[in-house]
């Protein structure tokens, strides 16, 4: 019995040492990640020093400024799902002559050690994004037209409704854009006096922005935009693409679904403003001639069908301001003005598909033939349409034609 015991104690002492040396493996401190290791999956890590060494900066989005980063990237991890490009200037700035950029998909890369060590501690701006390999090296910033477009100068002598969308006055059509760091762009034809440039950032705090011509009687093109809490603003326009001081025209706008400036609905030399309600109701807010409005006109209920309003201009040569309208089966529709604020029987321009777009915009006359045409954004070509008016009574459109390339991202009206 004393045998047993001994052994019993002996194994007894044996599984407590043995114990005693798997809990001092378990419980002993992990050893440090260092290297490319620090970075987390799913995330860009961008290093001081090569082979991720040194300090860590982890990156959730595009940077247009690095601050205390600016040319210090010396390597990064990207254990993203997007595509990353580094650029040498700040703001991602697409000027060849200027810019040196590269990009690269997942993996660890030194620029000491790759086909880019002049990228390596100069980098000043970085763009993580799912479109960042399409667009890095070029201008991705702001829509840029493509060559195979000639953008017309607009014919001479057309009466001041048609003269909407030209921001600066020179002819030609113009565009703006908002871009998803929230700067709103004013961008011009090659063959325009105008200077593409940032008009002013924090425009990601507005819901809507529309444009549609004069509204303060200076023959100037202006803006209104909505902000989150419902305050529309109207921005009066300069002439060179950019905007005065705002004012605002009052709040309450939330309960809207939709705006869209339209021109002179009401045949009184004025331009005015459409709204659909979140009931379905559509309203006609007659422009007072200073950028606000008087009293709203009921047009008629059943709008919620409808999920893009656009005051493409006279498409139909009457004289007077229509809409476009598409619905949420995708349909393209015509509703010709009647100059009293309301409008006569639809006619159906598009057929289906139409909803694979973005947004529709009335930008006016881009084609130069002195009519009306219709801007559309296809984010999966990233490029912008036009569809050319045709100026028949039905508000047909033309076949489309590639018209500027843009981001998805891109908001542009």
């Amino acid at each position: 019995m004393r045998s047993i015991s001994s052994r019993l104690l002996h194994g007894a002492l044996a599984a407590g040492a043995t114990a005693g040396l798997l809990a001092t493996v378990t419980t002993a401190p992990a050893q440090a990640a260092s290297g490319y290791d620090r970075c987390a999956w799913g995330k860009l890590c961008v290093f001081s020093e090569p082979l991720g060494r040194g300090d860590m900066l982890v990156v959730t989005g595009s940077m247009l400024r690095l601050g205390s980063w600016d040319n210090r990237i010396s390597s990064f991890a990207n254990y993203s799902d997007m595509p990353v490009c580094f650029n040498s200037e700040p703001d991602l700035d697409g000027n060849p002559e200027r810019a040196r950029a590269t990009h690269y998909y997942s993996g660890q890369v030194s620029f000491d050690e790759s086909s880019r060590p002049d990228l390596d501690n100069a980098v000043s701006s970085l763009d993580l994004d799912r479109e960042a390999d399409y667009f890095c090296g070029t201008e991705g910033r702001f829509p840029t037209y493509w060559w195979e477009f000639e953008n017309k100068k607009r014919p001479a002598g057309q009466p001041a409704p048609a003269a909407f969308g030209d921001a600066d006055g020179d002819g030609f059509g113009d565009l703006y854009a908002r871009d998803k760091f929230g700067q709103l762009w004013t961008d011009h034809t090659y063959a325009s006096k105008g200077r593409t440039r940032v008009v002013g950032g924090g425009w990601n705090a507005m819901t809507q922005l529309t444009r549609h011509g004069d509204y303060n009687g200076d023959a100037k093109e202006d803006l209104f935009a909505r902000d989150r809490s419902g305050v529309l603003w109207f921005y009066p326009g300069r002439g060179d693409g950019t905007f005065g001081d705002r004012v605002k025209v009052g709040g309450g706008w939330n309960a809207m679904r939709d705006l869209a400036a339209a021109g002179d609905l009401t045949g009184d030399g004025r331009a005015d403003l459409l709204a659909a309600d979140s009931t379905g109701t559509l309203w006609t807010y007659p422009g007072d001639g200073h950028g606000t409005f008087g009293d709203r006109r009921k047009v008629g209920g059943g709008w919620k069908v409808m999920n893009e309003l656009v005051g493409a201009g006279d498409m139909n040569s009457d004289q007077r301001s229509d809409l476009v309208a598409r619905d949420t089966a995708g349909k393209l529709w015509f509703y010709p003005g009647t100059g009293r604020g309301t409008f006569g029987d639809r006619r159906l321009i598009g057929t289906g598909g139409w909803n694979g777009l973005t947004e529709l915009a009335g930008v006016g006359d881009v084609t130069g033939d002195g009519r009306p045409d219709l801007l559309a954004h296809a984010p999966g070509e990233k490029a912008l349409r036009v569809y050319p008016g045709t100026g028949a009574a039905d508000g047909g459109l033309r076949a489309p034609r590639q018209y500027a390339q843009a981001r998805s991202t891109h908001l542009v009206f």
